[in-house]
């Protein structure tokens, strides 16, 4: 260090110079960087200060650009060296402009006394700091040379500038933060990935802030290409503009303010990433989003904005950012839910990450349209006849023999998992079956050593438990890698003490938790008569469908044959006889069905021998009313599995009819994977049959197309007419109509499917061949409405929410309230229908209000029963097409508004299924077929063609066909119960694509 020394400032102590120029070239940095723990705050702000050199260098008004280039590269090699700062800055601050502030001059001429810091750092904070700013000061260059008024080519210039000028910082900081805290260079999340993103969508803040300013002195950032989409040319960024000029410059800052956006996610989840004791890193990180979002938010409500003061946040707003932050800063739920509490008016897009950031843009990237072509809006991208061909083939390839359509519908682990402790509960064990299910669910664990509820999720810890204990008691050895990573995840996430009740219900039945551990769900209640506030008619199909067989196995304390005698004790962190509480108290409701709860198991002992066995007959002739034969009681797996132990606790033998059919359905849900077997949940006929229709009618471009019409066909014949079902307890006097989800189950029509099929039959307009089908699925839909307008998917007002705070309801999901995208399926029948009969009219205004009702602030509507978002807001969008709704009402537009926000750079859309935590969890990367599918129909059902964004949108989707017809999304396509059971429905990359484009090839050749 002697030769720097020897280069600054007689006198001057080369720290103290540190600490006092900082604020004067920035006061943000000043503000956040002193948060930083030490030493890592003196590493950051050298880091800064050498930074702050070169764009002084870079954004000074009368230096060459050639000179330029050299002081970039004299500086870069006086970085590297760490020697020649003090020639540097006796002959570079001379030649800065004379507007440069003094601190600026300043810092220049004392970049010896900074260097000096700078030889004071470990060996590894120094080669960051030299390859930021070598990368800096190598790429700067090349937009000065480029720099004009009229904007850069494209996005992707964009991002590239955005790199060198911000991106390698975010790169060098994660380095100094490693250095700081080691476990970040072991972490398996993408943080050199989100810190390059950080980064951009602060950069790109900035740009858009700052345009006025860097217009006035000659140049723009903008990238040409996305206002050219819209039809503005940059060249008139100055000019007078007209109105529509003003509609298309404000749509191009739209995108651009959902791409920047969509940064500010990935850096949310970079910081989240930090570990939660790093309070000061934290601050550094979020004090700077927080200030980026609210900028994000004045310019999304002003983008034509004459002056940056306009969109300047406020100091009061500044520090109320500081202090929210500052309250919330360790813990990540909170965070998550301050971001997107303050980004909720925002449009987001995803922006595309990227390995090499700073490789340069080849010729083959897709550069800014021409002059002459720049006012086109739309242009239909080549391939969409062949890839629809190819979609059709391989769908009417899957169509069964007698018309109908099923693809595999898939859960997460515990449903295999499941079945596996199924036989040894009764200790009937298949040994191939069960090997096979095994080696599934080996194959299915996740790198973090669980198995999540869907594809790309974190670790479950239920889930987990359930694979964990099929996997040793069908012979896995516990000190095997796979299980003892299993076991050590488990125990991180506290155990086994803290799984969900249906999982408690197995482990005690294995006789591995106590039975008061299970919460008290006597089977007296069968008793209570109909107006008890517990009586079963209060809860959905699936939950009566599961809770009764429960009702008799938790009374009977049925426990498993277990003839292996495996035990999971290992997995528990608190023995579980110590340990008091097993379900969790969330609010004063619960806490008092807790207490009561524990009322009725001290009376339990007193119940008459009489009155339990009478509620014993009653459970059991309730199940076997509704066994179904041998597609199984309520056609769900866990209704079936419990239904058969039941029956097996009170006698049954395995042969008896009901017992046996009850064991085929269950096996029938089993599906042979080649090398290994799993197990669905239910099977999907049905609902794959009638969108399949829909998908083969726009397709054909023939709505009597026909292999549609083999499989409406199917449909008509297996229609619930007159059959008993627990619907008709609230509506004895309704005609039938419907459909079930499965291949039968009569006493649970679907209001979903039979609007779908509706909407499928409808459109072939054959009155003569479906008209009956038609007119009693609709009138039995319209009976079915709920009081508050709504429809739901299987009963009307199951919506008794204080029953979701009983103990055994810990997974919120006991009932089946209204849903906005079942109303709105009812509704687009009803809608192209156009039947003028008052009761009609009055079903569409009741519906259409609890669709109003129900709309989120930025437009969009939330999925019940598809992920998410964009499923529900697909949806609507159907529904007020056929309805005839004025679409320029701002509801209607600001939902339109909100789907296009949410298209990706790259054409698709997409949405993961952690966006059903409040606050929304999750990947943000997430690209699917399906999702793409929905919103195009969306944008198209509204008339919003010729589109750009349906042009990219069909383009994604040509790219990703598969050699064999199909889209391959690994992701789940669908939430069973939010939060608690997903489905991935293989059926919906078969479908949903194919009507997509089917639908863009009609309209766009009408456009054209």
């Amino acid at each position: 260090m002697s030769e720097i020394v020897a280069e600054t400032e007689q006198g001057t102590d080369a720290f103290a110079f540190q600490d006092e120029i900082l604020p004067l070239v920035s006061r943000t940095f000043a503000l956040t960087i002193p948060e930083l723990p030490k030493p890592l705050d003196t590493a950051v702000a050298n880091a800064y200060l050498l930074c702050r050199i070169a764009d002084t260098i870079e954004d000074d008004a009368e230096l060459p650009t050639a000179d330029k280039a050299y002081w970039h590269d004299e500086f870069t090699a006086v970085v590297e060296n760490l020697t020649g700062g003090h020639a540097l800055g006796e002959m570079l601050a001379p030649k800065l402009a004379a507007q440069t502030p003094d601190a600026e001059l300043r810092l220049v001429s004392n970049t010896a006394t900074v260097l000096a810091v700078t030889a004071e750092l470990d060996a590894r904070q120094q080669r960051a700091i030299a390859r930021c700013v070598r990368i800096m000061c190598h790429g700067m260059p090349d937009f000065e040379r480029a720099a004009s008024i009229d904007g850069l080519p494209t996005q992707r210039h964009l991002d590239r500038y955005c790199y060198f000028v911000a991106g390698v910082v975010g790169e060098m900081l994660t380095e100094l933060f490693a250095g700081h805290v080691p476990a970040l260079d072991k972490t398996d999340r993408p943080l050199a990935q989100w810190a390059v993103s950080f980064g951009q969508g602060l950069q790109m803040t900035n740009i858009l802030k700052d345009i006025w300013t860097d217009h006035a002195r000659g140049v723009c950032w903008l990238p040409q290409d996305v206002f050219a989409r819209y039809g503005f040319d940059l060249e008139r960024l100055g000019s007078a503009r007209s109105r529509a000029d003003n509609e298309a410059f404000a749509a191009g800052m739209r995108e651009l303010i959902s791409v920047a956006h969509g940064h500010l996610r990935n850096a949310l989840e970079y910081t989240l990433s930090m570990p939660s004791d790093q309070t000061g890193i934290r601050r550094f990180c979020l004090w700077s989003i927080g200030l980026a979002v609210l900028t994000l938010r004045k310019l999304h409500a002003n983008p034509l904005y004459t002056d940056g003061e306009e969109v300047k946040v406020s100091r009061r707003t500044v520090k109320a950012t500081i202090f929210t932050t500052n309250l919330a800063v360790g813990d990540n739920e909170r965070l998550r839910h301050l971001f997107h509490l303050i980004a909720k008016p925002l449009p987001a897009l995803t922006p595309e990450l990227t390995d090499e950031p700073g490789a340069p843009v080849t010729e083959s990237e897709p550069a800014a349209q021409s002059k002459a072509a720049s006012h086109t809006a739309s242009t239909r991208p080549d391939g969409v006849t062949a890839t629809i061909k190819r979609a059709r083939d391989r769908l009417v390839a899957d169509q069964a023999d007698d018309g109908h359509w099923c693809y595999e519908c898939e859960a997460d682990c515990t449903i295999p998992a499941e079945y596996i402790l199924m036989m040894h509960f009764t200790g009937e064990i298949d040994r191939t079956r069960e090997a096979r299910i095994a080696s599934f669910l080996r194959q299915k664990q996740g790198v973090d050593g669980g198995w999540p509820l869907y594809y790309g999720g974190e670790l479950e810890l239920s889930c987990s438990v359930k694979c964990y204990y099929a996997l040793k008691i069908a012979g896995d050895d516990p000190d095997a890698p796979h299980m003892r990573h299993a076991r050590e995840a488990i125990l991180a996430r506290g155990g086994a003490g803290g799984v969900n009740v249906f999982t408690l219900i197995a482990l005690a039945q294995f006789g591995q938790v106590p039975w008061r551990a299970v919460p008290f769900i006597p089977v007296e209640v069968m008793l209570l008569p109909r107006v008890s506030p517990f009586h079963i008619s209060k809860v959905s199909y699936w939950s009566r469908a599961v809770m009764v067989p429960l009702f008799i196995l938790t009374s009977l304390r049925a426990m498993a044959r277990n003839p292996r005698g495996v035990n999971v004790r290992e997995l528990f962190t608190t023995p579980p006889e110590e340990q008091r509480e097993f379900t969790a108290v969330s609010g004063p409701i619960s806490r008092l069905f807790k207490r009561m709860d524990k009322l009725g198991r001290g009376f339990e002992p007193f119940i008459p021998g009489m009155v339990r066995k009478r509620a014993m007959k009653r459970a059991e002739a309730w199940i076997r009313e509704r066994i179904n034969s041998e597609h199984g009681i309520g056609a769900i797996f866990p209704a079936m599995v419990n239904a058969y132990e039941a029956l097996g606790e009170l006698g049954y033998s395995a042969d008896h009819p009901d017992r046996a059919s009850t064991k085929r359905a269950i096996d029938n849900l089993v599906v042979d994977r080649g090398d290994t077997d799993t197990v669905q949940p239910c099977a999907s006929p049905v609902w794959d049959t009638g969108i399949a229709a829909l998908a083969l009618q726009a397709a054909d471009d023939d709505t009597n197309s026909e292999p549609a019409c083999a499989g409406l066909d199917w449909l008509c014949d297996r229609q619930v007419l007159d059959a008993p079902g627990d619907w008709r307890d609230e509506h004895p006097d309704l005609p039938g109509g419907g459909w079930p989800f499965q291949y039968q189950n009569a006493h649970y029509p679907d209001l979903d499917d039979t609007a779908m099929i509706g909407w499928a039959l409808q459109v072939t307009g054959d009155s003569e061949r479906y008209g009956f089908a038609l007119t009693r699925a609709a009138n039995w839909l319209r009976g079915m409405q709920s009081s508050n307008g709504g429809v739901a998917a299987f009963d009307s007002d199951n919506n008794h929410t204080y029953l979701n705070a009983i103990p055994f309801a810990d997974h919120g999901a006991l009932l089946d309230p209204p849903s906005v995208d079942v109303t709105a399926r009812a509704l687009t029948v009803f809608g192209l229908m156009q039947r003028p009969e008052a009761e009609d009219q009055a079903f569409i205004e009741r519906g259409l209000n609890y669709i109003k009702r129900e709309q989120e602030a930025d437009g969009s509507w939330f999925g019940r029963w598809g992920t998410n978002y964009i499923y529900g807001t697909w949806s609507v969008l159907e529904a007020v097409n056929a309805l005839g709704e004025d679409l320029s009402q701002p509801w209607i537009q600001s939902a339109i508004t909100w789907l296009k926000g949410m298209q990706r750079a790259d054409g698709s859309w997409g949405e993961d299924q952690g966006s059903y935590w409040q606050p929304p969890r999750g990947r943000a990367d997430i690209a699917t077929s399906f999702q793409t599918a929905w919103a195009m129909l969306g944008l198209m059902a509204v008339g919003e063609h010729p589109s750009p964004a349906l042009d990219r949108g069909a383009e994604w989707l040509i790219a990703r066909q598969g050699a064999d017809g199909a889209w391959h999304d690994p992701e789940h396509t669908a939430p069973g119960f939010p939060r608690v059971f997903y489905l991935k429905y293989h059926g919906y990359t078969r479908y949903f694509p194919l009507w997509a484009l089917a639908r863009y090839r009609r309209v766009t050749a009408t456009d054209t």
